[in-house]
């Protein structure tokens, strides 16, 4: 792996698990986006099983999103909350909807619309990742360290200290303790250094 911090870049030639490749082939049909929490510490060599990807993306207009639905649905993919794309904007303005291999619902990604000063931050400060067969954006390995420390189960505990360990010499310290603060989680940041 090589990371440059200054290009927001980072280099991972490894081979590629099918859930890399069901990631990818998704994402590749998004203009916009920024992959978050715990698919982020499996990328990065972390063992563990995930149902779900988290993403976000920024707010569609329902023009814009029924444009998207109809790109997702000719490339293999349904949405598992609901077969009507009206009921799924609408549920997607206040909630995540899940999208999946059509007839396949593991692995998922949930969908969610940026929403918060989080969401955003992560949104404004993704990092590209390079991977053999395309790229991925996610948030910066700050936000993903301080906000698994928020989350704070056992699950989220060990992605903040795999990340942490992985990163710790390009790591912003500054930043991250900026977002340690914020995020109240001085005491789960402890517990993983």
């Amino acid at each position: 792996m090589k990371y440059y911090k200054n290009k927001k870049e980072i280099e991972l030639n490894r081979e590629l698990s099918i859930l890399d490749d069901f990631v990818i082939k998704f994402c590749n049909l998004l203009d916009e986006y920024v992959v978050v929490s715990g698919y982020v510490s499996i990328l990065f060599g972390r063992s563990r099983g995930t149902e779900g990807v988290d993403l976000l993306i920024p707010k569609l207009s329902e023009n814009e999103f029924k444009k998207l639905w109809r790109k997702i649905y000719l490339n293999g993919f349904e949405c598992l909350n609901t077969s009507k794309v009206n009921e799924s904007y609408d549920y997607l303005k206040s909630h995540a909807i899940r999208f999946a291999l059509k007839g396949k619902p593991v692995p998922n990604i949930e969908f969610k619309i940026i929403k918060n000063d989080l969401d955003k931050y992560s949104s404004d400060n993704k990092i590209k990742v390079k991977l053999k067969n395309g790229a991925l954006f996610i948030s910066p390995p700050e936000m993903q360290i301080a906000y698994k420390l928020f989350l704070a189960s056992d699950k989220d505990l060990e992605d903040a200290k795999h990340i942490y360990e992985l990163f710790k010499k390009d790591l912003n310290m500054k930043e991250l303790e900026r977002l340690i603060n914020n995020l109240k989680v001085r005491r789960n940041f402890e517990k993983i250094k």
